[in-house]
């Protein structure tokens, strides 16, 4: 569940509640920064396009968001995607391992 819908569901399933919440909690933060950063730059660009200063023809429109994504370089949106995809990447072996490791408890609760 980790690895396919999102980080930490699988901890929760497995009833290891402050790893699931601490999984869960790294990965929204990280992705609403990344959804905040990404929807200001659109608006930016879509406020331009309306008052007149950005023309609305392709090419300008994609030299315009090639120059807008310098933004992702920023230390903190850096930090939150690292901070999204290593928790994805941690909650998703977390899960496996502690299935390896206790095969018997995941097996009693997907009969439950």
């Amino acid at each position: 569940m980790s690895a396919l819908i999102f980080p930490g569901l699988g901890q929760l399933y497995l009833r290891n509640y402050i790893r699931g919440v601490l999984f869960c909690i790294i990965a929204i933060i990280g992705f609403v920064i990344i959804m905040e950063t990404t929807w200001s730059m659109m608006m930016v660009i879509a406020i331009d396009i309306e008052q007149g200063r950005q023309r609305l023809d392709i090419n300008t429109l994609i030299l315009v968001i090639k120059e807008s994504l310098k933004v992702y370089e920023n230390p903190a949106v850096v930090a939150a995607k690292f901070a999204f995809i290593s928790s994805w990447i941690l909650s998703s072996l977390d899960a496996y391992v502690t299935v390896k490791r206790y095969p018997n408890s995941a097996l009693k609760r997907s009969g439950e």
